[in-house]
């Protein structure tokens, strides 16, 4: 009996697998390719996608470490319960992405209003060429520095970049920027995110650090955002 239940365990573990790495047979069925991306969706596919991905891929550029031969596969969904049943750990958030294999899966998402919607009764809105864009910088992070290495990479240093190539963030970043610079703790995801983002601009625009320089230097981060208080206090 006990060999069966190890069976039964191994028949799902390849069943999840082979879901995960090819969901466009299971859910995703409507697809299209558009440059760097393939866009599949459980629903017909709004043309409004092509001028989303024309914004992601202009932001994309910006990046020191873009990389233009790089594919990314995105796997849209209408609802909840399809983005759900493939990313079941993080089914609260925007979106999910896995490493090496580059399936990059969204909450339900509305294309002709460029919008995504995770799980949640707050923060829980952002247009998606920003989720898109944000997922898309993990996988370049992930090429440019290795698998391991990005795994072992701090948070704030990962979705600050992702969010500050992404151009936007789910809290208003002026709003942000106050609390932030007056030293406001706050125990929202929304708000860490940010925060992050915040820093690494900082980092790259003001101090002329590079994506690289940013990985390799050990920051104090409680040193860092005092620095950024006295650097708002003196030109602000």
């Amino acid at each position: 009996m006990r060999y069966k239940g190890f069976y039964f365990i191994i028949i799902l573990a390849v069943i999840f697998i082979t879901v995960v790495f090819s969901p466009n047979i299971s859910f995703y069925r409507n697809h299209i390719n558009h440059k760097q991306f393939k866009i599949y969706s459980d629903i017909k596919i709004d043309d409004n996608i092509y001028k989303i991905l024309d914004d992601v891929e202009e932001k994309l550029v910006a990046s020191e470490i873009y990389n233009s031969t790089l594919n990314y596969k995105i796997f849209i969904s209408s609802d909840f319960k399809p983005y759900s049943i493939f990313c079941p750990s993080l089914k609260d958030a925007f979106a999910a992405t896995y490493p090496i294999i580059n399936n990059i899966f969204i909450s339900k998402t509305d294309i002709e209003n460029n919008l995504v919607v995770r799980n949640a009764s707050e923060d829980n809105e952002r247009s998606l060429s920003s989720v898109i864009t944000h997922e898309v910088t993990h996988k370049l992070i992930e090429n440019e520095i290795g698998v391991n290495a990005n795994r072992k990479l701090q948070i704030w240093k990962k979705e600050g970049y992702c969010e500050y190539i992404s151009g936007e963030s789910v809290l208003n970043l002026k709003a942000g920027i106050n609390q932030v610079y007056n030293g406001a703790n706050s125990f929202s995801p929304a708000f860490d995110y940010l925060k992050y983002r915040i820093f690494i601009t900082y980092l790259l625009d003001v101090k002329e650090h590079t994506f690289k320089s940013i990985i390799e230097t050990e920051f104090d981060i409680h040193a860092l955002e005092k620095e950024l208080m006295a650097y708002r206090h003196n030109h602000y």
